[in-house]
């Protein structure tokens, strides 16, 4: 036999496993691997799970990757969403110009509807979920199904099991909390770009499970750092150690891609202490840049006869790119200087190892003061996140602010996220996008009294008309998604500059999927008429978003409306929401090139004779039939 030949064929062999090893790893990453002999594995079960959970032989007694009610949590993530989204005019900022988008809802819901348009779109993911603490609310109670029991059964649990996992969902037990974050997980990681990077915030109650769900979900060699976070200084009243950090979970969707991503280059060389405040100093960028004469000390340069020369340098120090040190005998120019705190070319697994911007919670908690005008204590969240942390992990991977790169926090919260990217906007002319969660949480006035008068306060200047107190908050009882909107609205209008708007939506239930969710024995006359029955006029917009959706078009997409409540073209796609003639299609599409799509939304449009001849139409425009597309 031809050993080159032979050899050839093995190295072909090769690529091609690795080449199937890769496919697999992109659509199945947590049921493939690399053994400690380098051979590719294939977890069959783990395999199963992701093509039919019902078959999967997964033993589901105790916690960690296997826990009871795992199957069911996997199949909560890409059960079919009933829900939509409703545009909130009336509770956005600058609608027509903004990109950002804040969505109130359960995130479980709001991520299976970005999954549609947002697919492989988003650059970073920040969330900070709850911790699973005696504290916290851990309010998402996953409503499993509309029939529980069939669908269980459906997925191979024995009935003992059925009311163990009914119970878990919301309890603060490790089975319930691993039920909550792996559906959001999933979903999460396919929204992330090849090259994008999920930010996690924990603390020790989770922290252990929390890292392999993660390394199960995105891969283990995916995994970037856990970093530590400190956020409390001083004593405590803990019985052994006195707690004062969490951690920072950082993932990458795919490290190859993450690696190549052409970062700023690193600018660390010496540290010098200016004001209290430690910069970077590289001390031959003065010779580079000024040759033989660099490194003079100051008296030598103002003594050098190019004023040009002498004008530079001048300059230079005005602008803080260069300063001086008394040496021995006068000033010394050292070099050029970049502030410590503006490094983002590496993380120290520390945060603030030296010292400089500090994530503690209590700043986070005086920004917030700060923003509601609130007295010391009087903060409506107790653990908010603080800007410099957040900042700084954007600009970790955000480093090219030009680049409309959309950061993700379907954990709102406080609303330090969206505070944030306007904050590095503003500062460097950034266009970074935020797409911002937030359930409507009710705000227990027992447990934060601060946050429940905020709301109450928001809701008088909301609702003057209503005058008595208690008809107002049992009309508009307070919801943690108020503070989260208030914050983001108030720290825009003090940024000033940029994007500070956001366009509102909220996920509704849409009543005709619930009916067609129905058995036909449970189907009512009533249901019939409503399903027979075209929407209100005004909801014209809602269908329009929804349309956006299917048609992989951003929340953020602008459109033009040419026929009112009937065409509008957004993006390259022409929608015809209501009944129009071929030739009034025809004359408002003719001048717009770009018009690629055709989308009508079926249940609006009574006319057969127009569903039958719009093919024939559209070709007088370009446009292909394959180009065409009902929807509804």
């Amino acid at each position: 036999m031809d050993k080159t030949k032979m050899k050839k064929n093995i190295i072909e062999e090769q690529s091609i496993n690795d080449n199937n090893y890769q496919k697999l790893k992109e659509l199945f990453p947590h049921a493939v691997s690399v053994g400690e002999d380098g051979r590719y594995t294939i977890d069959p079960q783990k395999l199963q799970m992701s093509l039919d959970p019902s078959k999967a032989e997964i033993r589901e007694d105790g916690y960690g990757l296997n826990w009871v009610g795992k199957k069911e949590a996997y199949h909560n993530a890409f059960t079919k969403n009933y829900k939509v989204l409703k545009p909130l005019k009336d509770e956005s900022k600058n609608w027509d110009e903004t990109e950002n988008i804040l969505i109130k809802g359960d995130n479980l819901d709001v991520l299976k509807i970005l999954r549609h348009n947002y697919f492989e779109s988003i650059k970073m993911i920040y969330i900070d979920p709850p911790y699973n603490t005696k504290n916290d609310g851990f309010v998402y109670n996953d409503n499993f199904t509309s029939s529980t029991e069939q669908t269980l059964e459906e997925l191979g649990y024995d009935k003992e099991y059925i009311d163990y996992i009914e119970n878990i969902q919301g309890a603060k037990t490790h089975s319930g909390w691993l039920s909550f974050m792996y559906p959001r997980l999933l979903l999460a990681r396919d929204l992330l770009k090849d090259d994008g990077v999920i930010f996690i915030s924990i603390d020790d109650n989770e922290a252990a499970q929390l890292k392999i769900l993660c390394d199960e979900v995105f891969g283990e060699e995916n995994f970037i750092k856990d970093l530590i976070v400190n956020t409390s200084e001083g004593g405590g009243q803990a019985k052994y150690v006195v707690n004062g950090h969490e951690y920072l979970y950082v993932y990458a969707k795919d490290i190859m891609s993450f690696d190549n991503l052409k970062r700023p280059k690193d600018i660390r060389g010496k540290k010098i202490k200016i004001n209290d405040e430690l910069y970077w100093i590289q001390e031959d960028a003065i010779r580079k840049e000024f040759g033989k004469y660099g490194n003079l000390h100051y008296e030598e340069i103002l003594e050098y006869r190019d004023e040009k020369f002498k004008e530079k340098i001048d300059k230079g120090i005005q602008n803080n790119e260069y300063t001086l040190v008394k040496k021995d005998y006068g000033m010394h120019i050292i070099g050029k200087l970049r502030k410590l705190s503006d490094d983002f070319s590496k993380f120290h697994s520390i945060l603030n190892i030296d010292n400089i911007n500090k994530h503690l919670t209590a700043d986070g908690i005086k920004e917030l003061e700060a923003i509601f005008e609130a007295s010391k204590g009087e903060s409506p969240f107790s653990n908010p996140k603080p800007l410099e942390l957040i900042k700084r992990v954007i600009l970790s991977s955000t480093f090219k602010p030009k680049e409309d790169d959309i950061i993700l926090d379907f954990f709102g919260g406080s609303g330090t996220t969206a505070h944030a990217i306007m904050e590095l906007n503003s500062q460097d002319n950034g266009n970074r996008k935020y797409i911002l969660v937030q359930l409507p949480e009710l705000i227990n006035k027992a447990k934060s009294k601060a946050a429940f008068d905020l709301v109450k306060k928001l809701r008088k200047v909301q609702h003057p008309e209503i005058k008595k107190e208690e008809e107002l908050l049992k009309k508009y009882p307070p919801v943690i998604f108020d503070i989260t909107k208030a914050r983001i609205d108030k720290a825009g209008e003090k940024i000033g500059k940029g994007d500070i708007g956001f366009r509102t939506f909220e996920v509704v239930e849409d009543a005709k999927q619930k009916i067609y969710q129905k058995s036909l024995e449970e189907v009512s006359q009533d249901d019939l008429v409503a399903m027979m029955e075209k929407p209100e006029i005004e909801t014209s917009e809602e269908i329009l978003y929804n349309l956006f959706v299917a048609e992989v078009l951003p929340l953020s997409t602008k459109h033009q409306e040419l026929i009112k409540d009937k065409l509008y073209l957004a993006s390259n796609v022409a929608f015809i929401l209501g009944d129009i003639t071929s030739d009034e299609l025809v004359d408002a599409l003719k001048g717009y090139k770009e018009c690629e799509y055709i989308t009508v939304y079926s249940p609006n449009i009574s006319n057969d004779k127009f569903t039958l001849e719009i093919e024939s139409n559209i070709s007088k425009l370009g446009i292909k039939p394959d180009k065409l597309r009902f929807r509804g």
